[in-house]
């Protein structure tokens, strides 16, 4: 007699297969939420560590503040008198100035045959008014002044024929534009170190 099988045993087996299957995701799947969840626990903790360094690190940068604002204040006064300093510098260097154009001038001028009458100082420039023997004595003392170190130029602005104790001379208005020579500010910063 033949003996027939009426299990389904295809079916079963397929059964068996497709719940090892979804036992096999299911496991998956919580060791996956298991991993999430560890890797959210341990940057969770990060996170709150580093927000504590910095909030460390804002206490301190707050404590340093008040010197940073002392520090700025500082050099706001240190601009300030440089500024000043420079300012008085600017002062010394032309006040000094007009007392030697005054000297360097007075050198110059040969008093024998040439008699300044007025000079007006007006920031670089010099106007000069004076009397002269002649031409030649006006062409010579604007040639010395020229090669003054204390004067760039100088211009002849009039001259013209005069009469005075029966002698004729030469009046003549004379411009001259000053300048700074650089051996005078060398040797002032000297005397001032």
């Amino acid at each position: 007699m033949i003996r027939i099988n009426l299990l389904p045993v295809r079916q079963i087996k397929q059964r068996i297969r497709l719940r090892n299957e979804v036992i096999a995701f299911c496991l998956a799947l919580l060791l996956l939420l298991g991993a999430l969840f560890l890797g959210t626990g341990a940057l969770n903790q990060k996170i709150t560590t580093l927000q504590q360094v910095v909030a460390q690190l804002n206490k301190k940068k707050n404590s340093y503040t008040p010197i940073l604002n002392k520090i700025k204040k500082l050099e706001r006064d240190k601009n300030a008198l440089e500024a000043k300093i420079d300012v008085i510098k600017k002062l010394k260097k032309t006040s000094q100035i007009t007392v030697r154009v005054l000297d360097e001038l007075a050198n110059i001028t040969p008093g024998n045959r040439i008699w300044l009458k007025n000079m007006k100082q007006s920031g670089t420039q010099v106007n000069i008014d004076g009397v002269a023997l002649d031409n030649r004595t006006i062409a010579q003392y604007m040639k010395s002044l020229k090669k003054s170190q204390f004067f760039s130029n100088a211009v002849l602005g009039s001259s013209s024929q005069i009469t005075v104790a029966n002698k004729k001379l030469k009046s003549f208005k004379l411009t001259l534009t000053t300048q700074v020579p650089e051996t005078v500010d060398t040797a002032d910063q000297g005397k001032n170190k």
